[in-house]
């Protein structure tokens, strides 16, 4: 079966309550540029419906601080979606989300714009520290 690499509406952290949630609870991984702030939570089991796509929702940001214009700002959240959509596969096939929900927020820190293949690269590097913590949990 071939990998799928989506990134669709249900897969996007939309929710103010959940984002809210995540900057105040939750933990961070630092990969420069890259900070991973992500919260793990156990699954109520009154959610009947619940689907895999609903159970790990990601979000990216870039600070205006950093990035004044607009333009940039939205070239740098486009190469980290871009990055986390071709890196999604491999990161739920190595993790354990069984009864677990997994909120992910994106960062970019740096002030220079890394190449396509650099930011792909760290994304990855911070997603398998997250594996790792996963897996113990």
């Amino acid at each position: 079966m071939a990998k799928v690499f989506t990134y669709q509406k249900t897969d996007k952290l939309k929710s103010r309550k959940q984002t809210q949630h995540l900057f105040s609870t939750g933990q961070a991984i630092n990969v420069f540029p890259i900070r991973l702030i992500y919260t793990i939570e156990p699954i109520v089991s009154n959610i009947v419906n619940a689907t895999s796509s609903s159970l790990l929702q990601a979000g990216v940001g870039a600070p205006s601080r950093t990035f004044r214009k607009a333009v940039q700002r939205n070239r740098v959240k486009r190469l980290l979606r871009e990055a986390y959509r071709l890196e999604k596969p491999n990161f739920l096939s190595k993790a354990a989300l069984d009864n677990k929900r997994v909120n992910l927020f994106f960062l970019y820190t740096d002030a220079l714009v890394l190449t396509q293949i650099e930011i792909q690269g760290k994304l990855k590097e911070a997603l398998s520290i997250l594996v790792t913590k996963l897996n113990k949990a």
